[in-house]
């Protein structure tokens, strides 16, 4: 993991033409039609906003950035933290495994 990883650039705020995408937006997800809401936005090649692949990017983000800390300032010699499973080369000398919620 690299610090580019955990950078994040946010979109800009909405203009007034765009107004009606948004309306129309959200009243598909008041209406629950979530999958024609995100075909709607990407129909109209809207690209701002949080969408649910903005909220899994922040949140796959947040995970790298739990396992990186727990690696390095706090881990102790012999323990190795990952999401997934380590391979023996990615293990090295460690003897435990610690799978973070």
């Amino acid at each position: 993991m690299t610090t580019d990883d955990l950078k994040f650039i946010p979109h800009s705020d909405m203009g007034a033409d765009e107004l009606p995408i948004v309306t129309s937006h959200r009243e598909l997800i008041q209406n629950q039609l979530y999958d024609e809401s995100v075909s709607f936005l990407n129909g109209n090649n809207y690209k701002k906003g949080f969408t649910a692949a903005v909220f899994n990017t922040i949140q796959n983000k947040l995970r790298k950035l739990q396992v990186y800390l727990l690696n390095k300032p706090s881990a102790e010699a012999d323990e190795f933290y990952s999401i997934t499973e380590p391979s023996s080369e990615e293990m090295g000398s460690k003897r435990f495994w610690i799978k973070p919620y």
